[in-house]
């Protein structure tokens, strides 16, 4: 029996490649969230564009948030009860800033294969249309790993990689994913996703993390790792990788930047050449 989801919702998540909105969190609690993030980007410890990975790693507050159960109840529906962690980015786009994120798959440099992987992507402010929150295109995931067109690596794309898919954008009507506070949205790692610019006053504030079962394996021969983060893993496919401990900072800090240096080298592996660009 599935312990978040309806059937319907499975069906639905199967046909379209995505799901919303999902109350994972209270507004309250995204607001504490929130503030914990700007505290801590002030401190110059984190970076909000994307350019960094694997922070659940580094903070026990995002770990906490990365494996709360109303969270891993809605994954579990989906990829069943053995989950790993193996990737997250916090998504801030500033207000009348320009950025926008181009037209994409997850996957993409992952490499994971077979391509059981999504992605959760959860509102810390509201994500409107206004203020530039993800759209969508709907059943693109059944189109598997697409071709990519020359990387758009303009400064206002919010993207690493610049990664744009060989996908013609007006062949499927865009799908915007309008979130509260403390709500998330979940997709499928080969749907075509992007976002527009924020035109609102605020800065919008998201955070995503990637899950996927530890069956799977990787394209290429660059080992990483992952989280495992409820029920088990037999097949020793990733490195494990340690929760972040309260006690011991530097260890934490050790641990995540070996995990970062076996993800980037994936993603060059794959063809990301510019995965640092915004460090």
């Amino acid at each position: 029996m599935p312990k978040a989801l309806s059937e319907a919702q499975i069906a639905q998540y199967g046909e379209d490649g995505f799901l919303f909105p999902m109350r994972v969190m209270s507004e309250q609690d995204a607001a504490a969230f929130g503030r914990r993030v700007q505290e801590t980007e002030a401190a110059g410890k984190l970076k909000a564009r994307g350019g960094e990975t694997k922070f659940y790693l580094r903070f026990p507050w995002v770990h906490e948030l990365a494996t709360r159960p109303e969270l891993l109840d809605i994954v579990e529906d989906i990829v069943g009860p053995d989950i790993m962690i193996y990737h997250n980015a916090l998504w801030a786009k500033q207000g009348g800033g320009g950025h926008y994120v181009s037209w994409h798959q997850d996957n993409t440099y992952f490499g994971h294969d077979p391509c059981e992987v999504l992605t959760a992507w959860l509102a810390i402010t509201p994500a409107t249309i206004e203020n530039g929150c993800m759209q969508f295109m709907p059943g693109t995931q059944k189109l598997g790993q697409l071709d990519l067109k020359e990387a758009d690596i303009h400064g206002s794309n919010m993207l690493t990689s610049g990664q744009t898919a060989d996908f013609d954008p007006t062949s499927v009507e865009p799908f915007p994913v309008e979130l509260q506070p403390g709500e998330c949205s979940i997709h499928h790692a080969f749907l075509v996703h992007g976002s527009l610019p924020n035109n609102a006053p605020d800065r919008r504030m998201g955070i995503t993390f990637i899950y996927h079962p530890p069956q799977l394996g990787q394209i290429g021969s660059n080992r990483t790792s992952a989280l495992l983060v409820r029920g088990e893993d037999p097949y020793g496919k990733f490195d494990h990788e340690k929760a972040p401990d309260e006690t011991d900072r530097e260890g934490n800090i050790a641990r995540h930047e070996k995990a970062v240096s076996a993800y980037r080298a994936k993603v060059r592996e794959l063809g990301n050449l510019t995965i640092a660009r915004m460090d």
